[in-house]
C-alpha cells in the first residue's frame, strides 16, 4: 500500500523547503508548485506549462507551473524529494510491519502454549494461518499428519472440501512427498509449472497454488501444513517464513499434549524461548562480504547468548555504494525481555539510519526514542561507525559501549579513542560525540561486547583488556573469520569448565590491503 503523501506538507517543511526556495532563487522564470485541485503550495502563477510530480506512474501528486527549463529541473528536484518522502514511509510502514509480526507471533506462541486439547489446538492453528496470509482469495488449509501404523497422511485438521478431516490420503501429491523428504517448505503459485505435480498431482485436482510447510520437530518430520488455492494466488517467502514457525509451533504442541501433567508447564517455557530465538537470530545479517567474493573489505561476525536468547547484538549495512555501517550492542539484562528490547534497538537503528548521515545523530536520535515509554528501564550500550569505502576514513560513537581494538597491518593494537558517552535509554537528554579516524590498507578492526573481556573462568578470574590484545597482537595477516575464530576459541579456552556469564558478540572488519 502507497503512504499518503502531502505535497504541500513535503515541500514546506525542513531542508526540503530550503531546497527548493534556494533553487528558485533568482531564476528569470516565475516558477510554481500547485497540487491537483490547483491549490498554490509554492509560488504565485498558476498559468504556464505545467510538468507532473508523481509518486508513481499512475499517482500525481502535483505540478511544477512554468516554461523555462528551470521548470523541469524543479520538476525533477522535487520529486526526488518526494521519492525520498516515499522511501522514508516505506520504511515506517516495513518497520511497523516487522513489530506487527513479532507481536503476532509472540501472542500465538501464547496461544498455543495454552492448548492442552489435541482439537482446540487444530482449530487455532487453521484459523492463525489464515489470518497470517495476506490474500483475499478462498484458501483451503490443512494439517497432515503421518499415520503411525503405515506412514500415509491423514487429515488431522482442515478447512475447505479438499481436507476433509479424518480421511487418510492414500495418493501424496510430489509436491508434498519433497516436503517431508527434505523438511523444507515449499511454494508453488503455479502447480501445473512444476514437474514434481505435473509427475504426480495424488488426490490434489484441480488447485492452481501451493504453499506445504513441514511439521517437525529436530530430527524427525510427522506431517505439514498444507495452504492451497483453487484460484491464482502470489503465496511469497515472508508468508513460508511466518507458516514456519506456525508450523514448528504445531510439532511441540502435539508432542506436549501427550506429555503428562507436570512437563507441560516447562515445554510450554522452552518453546517461547526457541521461538524467540528464531527471532532474534533472524534479525542478525549471516551474509558476511568477503575478499575472495571481490568485496573491498572482509567482515565477519558470531553471537553466543548466554542462555537460549540475549541481549548482544550485531549489525551491518551498505548506507550507499561508498559507505558501510556497522554497529554492535548489548542491552541491559537477559533473557525474552532483553531479546525485545534488542530486537526493538536494530529496528530503530535500521530506520534512523535512513534519517541521519551522522553516527552521533542515529544514537541521539535512537536514545530519545529508547527513553520513551520505557517503564522497564532497560538500556544498551552500543559502538556505531561509518567506513567511507573511498578514502577509509572511520566516523563513529560511543553509547557507554568497550572501545573496539584496531589491529594495525604491521600487527600492533590499540583502542579508539573517544568519549564512551553514556548508554542509551537512560536520560533523554544525553548527547553523544562523533570521533573520526583515518583506517589504514591492512588494518583491522574488532568490535565486540563485555562478554569477552569479563568472561570468567572457574577461579573467578576475568579474562581482561590485556590478555584480549596480547591475542590480538601480530594476528594482522588473519582474514576476518579467522579472526573471530581465534579470539572465540582462546576465550573458551579461558573459560572451559565455568558457565557463560554473559552473552558474547564479536564482529571483525579487515580493509583490503590492495
Amino acid at each position: 500500500m502507497i503512504p499518503d503523501i502531502k505535497l504541500k506538507r513535503v515541500c514546506q517543511k525542513g531542508k526540503s523547503a530550503e531546497l527548493i526556495k534556494q533553487f528558485c532563487t533568482n531564476r528569470s522564470d516565475t516558477l510554481s508548485i500547485v497540487e491537483p485541485n490547483s491549490t498554490l503550495v509554492y509560488g504565485s502563477i498558476s498559468e504556464g506549462t505545467r510538468h507532473a510530480i508523481k509518486v508513481n506512474s499512475d499517482t500525481i501528486l502535483g505540478w511544477v507551473i512554468g516554461d523555462s527549463d528551470d521548470a523541469i529541473y524543479l520538476a525533477e528536484l522535487v520529486n526526488y524529494i518526494v521519492q525520498k518522502e516515499l522511501e522514508s514511509k516505506l520504511l515506517a510502514q516495513d518497520t511497523l510491519s516487522k513489530y506487527k509480526e513479532l507481536s503476532l507471533l509472540y501472542e500465538l506462541g501464547e496461544k498455543i502454549s495454552n492448548c492442552i486439547d489435541i482439537d482446540q489446538l487444530a482449530k487455532l492453528t487453521i484459523n492463525e494461518a489464515q489470518n497470517l496470509l495476506n490474500t483475499n482469495q478462498p484458501l483451503q488449509i490443512g494439517i497432515l499428519l503421518k499415520d503411525q501404523s503405515d506412514d500415509k497422511l491423514v487429515i488431522f485438521a482442515g478447512k475447505g472440501d479438499i481436507f476433509p478431516v479424518g480421511s487418510k490420503l492414500d495418493a501424496i501429491d510430489g509436491i508434498t512427498q519433497y516436503v517431508l523428504a527434505s523438511g523444507s517448505a515449499e511454494i508453488v503459485n503455479n502447480v501445473h509449472d512444476d514437474i514434481r505435480y505435473q509427475t504426480n498431482p495424488g488426490e490434489l485436482l484441480n488447485i492452481h497454488s501451493l504453499l506445504c510447510t513441514p511439521i517437525k520437530t529436530s530430527d524427525h518430520t510427522f506431517g505439514v501444513l498444507s495452504i492451497i488455492s483453487i484460484q491464482e494466488v502470489s503465496f511469497n517467502a515472508a508468508e513460508s517464513k511466518v507458516l514456519n514457525l506456525l508450523a514448528s509451533q504445531i510439532a511441540t504442541a502435539i508432542g506436549r499434549v501427550h506429555l503428562i501433567n507436570e512437563r507441560v508447564s516447562q515445554e510450554r517455557y522452552q518453546e517461547s524461548l526457541t521461538l524467540s530465538k528464531n527471532i532474534q537470530m533472524g534479525m542478525l545479517p549471516t551474509a558476511f562480504p568477503r575478499f575472495t567474493d571481490g568485496s573491498k573489505f572482509d567482515l565477519f561476525a558470531f553471537m553466543q547468548p548466554a542462555r537460549e536468547v540475549g541481549g548482544d547484538f550485531y549489525d551491518f549495512f551498505r548506507l550507499n555504494a561508498t559507505a558501510l555501517l556497522v554497529v554492535v550492542g548489548d542491552v541491559s539484562g537477559k533473557g525474552v525481555p532483553a531479546a525485545l528490547f534488542m530486537v526493538r534497538v536494530i529496528t530503530l537503528v535500521r530506520a534512523l539510519a535512513k534519517q541521519h548521515d551522522v553516527v552521533s545523530d542515529i544514537l541521539n536520535a535512537l536514545n530519545i526514542e529508547l527513553c520513551r515509554d520505557n517503564d522497564a528501564m532497560m538500556f544498551v550500550t552500543m559502538f556505531i561507525a561509518t567506513l567511507d569505502l573511498e578514502t577509509n576514513q572511520l566516523s563513529y560513537s560511543y553509547g557507554g559501549h568497550n572501545p573496539p581494538l584496531l589491529l594495525s597491518n604491521y600487527g600492533i593494537v590499540s583502542m579508539l579513542p573517544g568519549d564512551s558517552g553514556m548508554a542509551l535509554g537512560i536520560l533523554d537528554s544525553s548527547h553523544y560525540c562523533l570521533e573520526l579516524i583515518q583506517i589504514n590498507k591492512g588494518d583491522s578492526l574488532i568490535l565486540y561486547t563485555d562478554g569477552i573481556n569479563e568472561a570468567m573462568n572457574i577461579h573467578y578470574e576475568e579474562y581482561g583488556d590485556e590478555r584480549f590484545s596480547q591475542l590480538v597482537t601480530g594476528l594482522d595477516a588473519l582474514n576476518a573469520q579467522a579472526l573471530v575464530e581465534t579470539i572465540t576459541k582462546d576465550v573458551l579456552n579461558f573459560t572451559v569448565g565455568a558457565e557463560q556469564s554473559d552473552d558474547i558478540t564479536l564482529l571483525t572488519l579487515k580493509i583490503a590491503k590492495n
